[in-house]
């Protein structure tokens, strides 16, 4: 009776992740980079977790790596409908970089951003061309984001000031193959308090929103701040988007942990900021996500959780986040439910997120971790990741393509 019981529970955890309908068909995986092996380790990390686009007929993907023995940023392309990445080209220049952001401009060209020797780095990629590295004067600056400006750039990062990191904002524009800072802020006009890290930012219409974790209440919650239009370098006071825990507690101390906020646009004008929340202490991380509220008091709206009630027995890590015109959404993210790690994904339908889906493919034996997403115009779905055949082993860049499935 006790492993009738058992097996029932297992089907009923099994069940939603094999037999709802997903919105794509996916393809069989391939490998970004054949650059691998021992003592060879990959990195998706950025701010924002940029590190794939699509532009025009080409997709992209950017990671840092180790395989001269010092980390450098590399970025890897291929056509639309060809079934390999060209070989990597080296982004980074001599120094130790690290975190690349990864944005798609217009015909078939990208700008990329990361860390190197303590300073923010920059570059343009065409078809045919790297462009000339630019590097900010400021020190001590990290985790770079970028996003598409109307064809320009805006640029966010944490600076060390004093003792705490402090998210500042820069327009780049762009003049041929020369990017050229124009009016920076910083984010949050108050002192800094405490730490200010990992942003990412993201253009509407007709204003700027930056979002990122930040300590001030001495533990980490995510905030947000908009600009009163697109062209403005001023914030309005940034509010709190992760809600706080409901009463103080031993097991809370002085409130619960979140890590890594990321935002994406869906249909016309509306955006979803995702993070790792650790309020349900007893299970570790959990996904969740809050809507902006255009013209509301409050930023972004009520915190909802993103994965199932299945996913509850399972810590959810690095969140990943894209829409498309037509109101598609889907947040990634990896989970060990299964016992180990797997990519997963929720996307938004008529009843809020759907039942979590483990991606063919990126759901087999080993480690499949750090996923990074996007959505095309017509809401196919381009996915990288990084995977370990053995736990605590060597890396490999892999990535799979989904056609979105017409409904």
């Amino acid at each position: 009776m006790r492993l009738q019981i058992a097996w029932f529970w297992l089907l009923l955890t099994v069940a939603p992740l094999s037999v709802q309908a997903q919105p794509w068909e996916f393809d069989k995986p391939i490998a970004v980079t054949k650059t691998q092996g021992e003592k060879i380790f990959h990195h998706l990390e950025s701010a924002g977790r940029h590190n794939i686009a699509i532009s025009t007929d080409t997709v992209a993907v950017a990671w840092e790596d180790n395989r001269d023995g010092t980390p450098r940023i590399y970025l890897a392309r291929k056509g639309r409908n060809s079934q390999s990445f060209s070989a990597a080209v080296k982004i980074s220049g001599g120094g130790e970089a690290f975190e690349p952001s990864l944005v798609a401009l217009s015909t078939n060209r990208f700008a990329l951003a990361w860390e190197e020797d303590a300073r923010i780095h920059m570059r343009l990629v065409t078809p045919t061309k790297l462009g000339p590295i630019f590097t900010l004067g400021e020190s001590e600056a990290m985790q770079a984001s970028l996003a598409n400006h109307d064809q320009q750039l805006l640029l966010v990062y944490s600076r060390r000031d004093g003792r705490y990191g402090r998210i500042w904002m820069q327009h780049i524009e762009i003049d041929g193959q020369t990017l050229r800072p124009k009016q920076v802020c910083a984010v949050d006009a108050e002192p800094v308090r405490d730490e200010q890290l990992y942003p990412t930012v993201i253009s509407l219409a007709d204003r700027i929103i930056v979002a990122w974790e930040d300590r001030r209440p001495g533990h980490t919650i995510i905030m947000a701040a908009q600009t009163d239009n697109q062209k403005s370098c001023h914030f309005r006071s940034p509010q709190r988007i992760s809600a706080a825990s409901p009463g103080r507690s031993a097991a809370y101390g002085k409130g619960h942990g979140v890590a890594r906020v990321a935002l994406a646009q869906y249909g016309t004008g509306q955006l979803v900021a995702v993070w790792a929340d650790k309020r349900d202490f007893r299970e570790g991380y959990d996904i969740y996500s809050a809507n902006y509220q255009p013209g509301n008091k409050q930023l972004f709206g009520p915190n909802i959780r993103v994965q199932d009630g299945f996913g509850g027995v399972a810590q959810q890590w690095h969140a990943t986040v894209a829409g498309d015109p037509s109101g598609r959404l889907v947040v990634g993210w990896d989970d060990k439910r299964d016992g180990d790690a797997n990519i997963m994904l929720s996307w938004r339908d008529d009843n809020g997120w759907s039942d979590d889906f483990a991606v063919p493919g990126a759901d087999s034996a080993g480690e499949q971790n750090h996923p990074t997403i996007s959505l095309d115009q017509e809401g196919n779905l381009y996915l990288a990741w990084i995977e370990r055949t053995t736990i605590d082993g060597p890396t490999r860049v892999r990535y799979l393509f989904g056609k979105a499935i017409k409904q």
